[in-house]
């Protein structure tokens, strides 16, 4: 687990930028603008598309792609970059397109795909 951010970590964080190439403070700019000024996706929005992806809380998800905690409680509290929100609804398109063709499967076949994908979790 990372060490929490303390405010002389700042000062690092300027000197790498500093010594950086232009093209890379230009890179570490729009990363701060796409964390710092465009809109973000709420906590309470972020918690249902995780929700959706089968996890009961921002807390389990985390765990389950071995995040560290503070990742939680940051998205809680701040919600998620663009970027992210656009992975995350990715994977919840994913996922139901996988629950149709599960039932697609079963109208057909009438097997009992869905209980057992259901069963690790996988839909």
């Amino acid at each position: 687990m990372l060490p929490p951010f303390k405010p002389a970590d700042v000062r690092n964080i300027v000197t790498k930028v500093m010594e950086a190439s232009p093209s890379d403070v230009r890179l570490v700019a729009q990363r701060l603008h796409d964390h710092a000024v465009e809109e973000r996706l709420s906590g309470e929005d972020t918690l249902l598309l995780v929700r959706e992806l089968g996890y009961e809380s921002l807390e389990a998800f985390c765990a389950g792609l071995q995040l560290p905690a503070h990742i939680a409680e940051r998205w809680a509290r701040f919600g998620i970059s663009v970027e992210m929100r656009q992975v995350l609804t990715l994977l919840v398109t994913h996922r139901r397109q996988m629950d149709e063709a599960v039932r697609e499967f079963e109208d057909i076949t009438h097997a009992g795909l869905d209980d057992f994908l259901r069963e690790r979790g996988l839909i």
